[in-house]
């Protein structure tokens, strides 16, 4: 457990000297993302190297309890044999496995408590690093619409510091002048194009509508005074 917690303890410290140094979100995200998957492909080794020295001290510790049914089936032998000497060697041997194999149950209970708190740890390593890659994409979505709408924000500070705004407006009041003056001139020239004199005494003269309907007036007027008559 105490290699998983250096790992651990390794990444905090990078992690946070690349936020002291206020380096891209997005760089440092897939930063602590290596870092992580590099840490959990050790963690992962160590707990594989823990159980392959559990498996081992099973394996003795099986050994022993085979080599102490050993020595007691040869301390009664030696006792069928009325050799009382050779049976009670048996029987210390027996007793030095029976040891041995005390110690090797001891042995494998803290094993395999270090073992488990190494599987635990390297399934909550497993879970954080999924988490990351999660929250990756999403992460990266979120700080590019934040830098865009800070460029955004400084475009329009510096368009109005530079008084750019205060620019187009008088450009398009030039503008608007100079299409009233444009126009001004047009009527100028059509107006005064031609005979000026000949086109005010026309304008005097009646239309050809007025002349019309005055003549039906005066048709009308000697109608009513002959019938009047």
């Amino acid at each position: 457990m105490g290699m998983l917690t250096r790992l651990i303890n390794v990444i905090r410290s990078n992690l946070n000297a690349l936020l002291n140094r206020a380096e891209d979100p997005a760089k440092l995200l897939e930063q602590t993302l290596v870092d992580m998957e590099t840490a959990y492909r050790k963690a992962k080794d160590q707990v594989a190297r823990a159980i392959a020295d559990q498996k081992r001290m099973e394996k003795a510790a099986a050994e022993q309890t085979g080599a102490i049914g050993t020595w007691e089936q040869r301390a009664i032998t030696a006792v069928q044999q009325g050799d009382d000497a050779l049976a009670r060697e048996a029987l210390q041997r027996k007793q030095e496995h029976q040891r041995m194999q005390q110690q090797y149950e001891q042995e494998l209970v803290a094993h395999g408590e270090n073992v488990a708190l190494l599987k635990t740890g390297l399934h909550e390593l497993g879970e954080k690093i999924e988490e990351i890659r999660r929250k990756k994409q999403l992460l990266i979505s979120r700080q590019r619409r934040t830098e865009a709408q800070d460029a955004i924000h400084q475009t329009l500070e510096g368009v109005r510091s530079a008084g750019a705004l205060e620019t187009i407006e008088r450009m398009e009041h030039k503008i608007d002048e100079m299409a009233a003056l444009s126009a001004a001139r047009r009527e100028l020239s059509a107006e005064f194009q031609g005979d000026a004199l000949e086109r005010r005494f026309q304008e005097l003269g009646p239309s050809e509508e007025v002349e019309a309907e005055l003549l039906e007036l005066k048709a009308r007027a000697q109608l009513e005074d002959k019938s009047g008559t």
